[in-house]
C-alpha cells in the first residue's frame, strides 16, 4: 500500500486518534485534511492531541509486543468459537477454514436459517456479528471474496476478535447462539 491509515481505538488506545503513513515522502494527499496552519508538513491544521498521541503510542507498543503470541491467542478463540457453532449447528459451513487465514475472524453460515434475522436476534442478545466480509461491513451486497469461496449471496455471518476478546466471550456466544437458533427453528425462521 502507498498510504495506510491507523485508528488508535482498534488497538485499545484512545478514540479520535489515528496515524497516516506514507510509503514514500513524495506521496501526498490531494488536499489537506483540515485547512489552516502548516502542521504535519501541510497535511493538516490544528494543535496535535499530545495526550492522545502518547496513548496511541502506548497502545501500539503493547499491541506489537508479542504479535505471534497474540495471533495464537486469537486463533485459539476463533477455533473455540467454531466448535461452539458446530455444537449448535452441526451442518454449519465455515469459509476459508482449510486455507491460511487471519487468526481474528471466522466467516460461516447456518444452513436453513435466515442470516438477517439471525443477526437481528443476536443483536437483541448483545452479540454483534456482521454479514459478509469486513470490507463490505454495513452493506447488504454480496462479498466477492465470500462468493469465490462458495458462499451464496448474503448467507455468511462473520465473527471477529480483538485485543479485549476472551474465552468467556466465546462461551457466552455459544450459549446465546444456542438460544437464538432454537428460537428461530421453533418459529420456522428459515432462509
Amino acid at each position: 500500500a502507498d498510504i495506510m491509515f491507523f485508528s488508535s481505538h482498534k488497538l485499545g488506545g484512545p478514540m479520535g486518534v489515528g496515524a497516516l503513513a506514507f510509503r514514500d515522502e513524495s506521496l501526498h494527499l490531494e488536499a489537506p485534511a483540515l485547512r489552516g496552519g502548516g502542521q504535519e508538513f501541510g497535511r493538516r491544521a490544528g494543535t496535535e492531541n499530545v495526550a492522545g498521541i502518547a496513548g496511541f503510542a502506548a497502545a501500539l507498543t503493547a499491541a506489537t509486543a508479542d504479535l505471534a503470541g497474540e495471533a495464537s491467542r486469537l486463533a485459539d478463540l476463533r477455533d473455540a468459537l467454531e466448535r461452539q457453532v458446530l455444537k449448535v449447528a452441526p451442518d454449519a459451513r465455515f469459509y476459508g477454514s482449510r486455507a491460511p487465514r487471519a487468526p481474528n475472524a471466522s466467516a460461516f453460515s447456518l444452513p436453513g436459517l435466515a442470516p438477517r434475522t439471525m443477526l437481528m436476534a443476536l443483536d437483541l442478545e448483545n452479540v454483534a456479528l456482521s454479514a459478509g466480509s469486513a470490507c463490505s461491513s454495513g452493506k447488504m451486497t454480496e462479498s466477492h471474496v465470500l462468493a469465490a469461496m462458495g458462499a451464496a449471496e448474503r448467507e455468511a455471518l462473520r465473527a471477529s476478535f480483538g485485543w479485549s476478546s476472551t474465552q468467556d466471550d466465546v462461551e457466552q456466544f455459544g450459549k446465546v447462539l444456542a438460544r437464538v437458533v432454537d428460537r428461530m427453528r421453533s418459529r420456522h425462521f428459515a432462509a
